[in-house]
């Protein structure tokens, strides 16, 4: 039997003599002087003029070929920046400037104005295909996996997977919290590429880091400060929304997902490292690392789901929707976008009542979501009730062991969807086959 996966992861130059302190400074002053010419040399040479005895440092320095084109490039860059920093940080400079006559829309970062909606869901969900659908249309202002409303066009709303980690309970030992916080921060970029994660994507950092560098000490701390405040905090965040629902996929459906992305080696393999590391620190109550790919993948699924159950029971999630039957315009209904009471940015309630209108039949938003977007199992695995039980596809668990199964089966009810729609094993149709 194949091993757990704890089990498989285990399987100069010489020194120059001393010539003395008076021999060292005409060294040195050589140097520099060899070092002026050689500078001089190079910019008389990249110039293709020797005549520079008539001109000034500047004439020289502002002629040079690398800064004039360096201005093609530099200028449209902070152009760039530019507009971002107006758009959405100050867009109040404008309707000054325009004494009125131009008015854009208010800023929502450093403010206390909430966004729209905050949509959760696991790994796996479709969560890329719906932010791409309320984008296009909608025309709402969407993250994904991003809530910094100082860089990115996110005023109306995220959808993410990290971002549920406010409806989850952390450890109550902070010792323990701290802990798995450090799992993830002590953790190197590839890993959190990989789960879609960066301090930055909840906006401009404390700490002043340099966006610049991808991942570095200052990013670590940061990363410490972010996880702290946001673990747990359910309706008092700092960045918070007015609606927060809880997008859901069919199980069976998203735990295959999990396995083509996460499993190395397919169903008998092990499960990625950066996955383990995320998993065993916000659930550290469950060992992952002595799980088969399927219990490890499977059992995290559940974990998140069960958590966001509890968290709408409790009234920190309002509603729930199942991608497979909704609309652009069902999400926005849900998000309190169909009443002017509970919109927050008016202009929206506007279009969008437009736009989901009963009348108004050939809307695309009033089209069912399909999955075009980031599709990773493309056919590669299929599950059916006995790949979950104990003994299978490298499990440790007691054979026949149902515990996952009967997890799933529950978030089947809990979200309606119907567990008699997947098979007890699944059997390949051979397309070739002669009836």
């Amino acid at each position: 039997m194949a091993g757990s996966n704890r089990d498989k992861r285990q399987k100069q130059e010489t020194p120059a003599a001393d010539k003395g302190p008076s021999a060292a400074a005409d060294d040195a002053a050589d140097s520099n002087k060899s070092g002026f010419f050689g500078l001089v040399k190079k910019l008389t040479s990249s110039m293709g003029t020797s005549n520079l005895d008539n001109m000034t440092l500047w004439q020289i320095i502002t002629k040079h070929p690398l800064v004039r084109v360096g201005k093609f490039v530099a200028l449209p860059y902070l152009a760039y920046l530019g507009w971002f920093y107006i758009r959405l940080q100050h867009p109040e400079y404008i309707s000054k400037m325009t004494g009125g006559l131009l008015n854009l829309r208010p800023a929502v970062y450093n403010t206390d104005t909430p966004r729209q909606v905050l949509i959760v869901a696991t790994p796996g969900s479709g969560t890329v295909q719906m932010a791409s659908e309320l984008r296009k249309k909608l025309s709402l202002e969407i993250g994904h996996e991003n809530t910094d409303a100082a860089w990115d066009f996110t005023r109306d709303g995220s959808i993410s997977w990290i971002h549920g980690m406010r409806f989850l309970t952390p450890p109550k030992d902070d010792k323990e919290k701290i802990l798995s916080i450090a799992k993830i921060c002590n953790a190197d970029h590839e890993s959190h590429k990989n789960m879609g994660f960066h301090p930055a994507m909840y906006g401009p950092p404390r700490n002043k880091c340099s966006y610049r560098s991808e991942w570095d000490e200052c990013w670590k701390s940061e990363c410490y400060v972010t996880l702290l405040k946001e673990w747990g905090c359910g309706k008092e965040c700092e960045i918070n929304f007015s609606k927060n629902i809880h997008q859901v996929r069919n199980p069976m459906k998203t735990l295959e997902s999990l396995v083509v992305k996460y499993c190395i080696g397919g169903l008998h393999g092990i499960v990625a490292g950066p996955f383990l590391t995320y998993a065993s620190a916000l659930f550290p109550g469950h060992d992952f690392y002595a799980d088969s790919c399927i219990e490890a993948t499977g059992t995290f699924m559940v974990m998140y789901l069960e958590a966001m159950v509890e968290a709408r029971l409790r009234g920190d999630i309002d509603a729930f929707y199942r991608i497979e039957k909704s609309s652009a315009c069902d999400v926005a209904k849900a998000a309190g976008l169909l009443s002017a009471n509970t919109t927050v940015y008016e202009p929206n309630h506007i279009r969008i009542d437009r736009l989901c209108d009963e009348d108004n039949k050939n809307s695309p938003a009033q089209k069912i979501v399909e999955k075009k977007l980031n599709k990773v199992n493309t056919n590669q695995v299929h599950l059916g009730w006995l790949d979950l039980r104990g003994g299978m596809h490298g499990s440790f668990r007691k054979e026949g062991d149902r515990i996952l199964e009967g997890r799933v089966k529950n978030m089947f009810m809990a979200f309606m969807y119907d567990d008699m729609t997947v098979p007890m094993q699944y059997k390949p149709v051979d397309v070739h086959s002669e009836f």
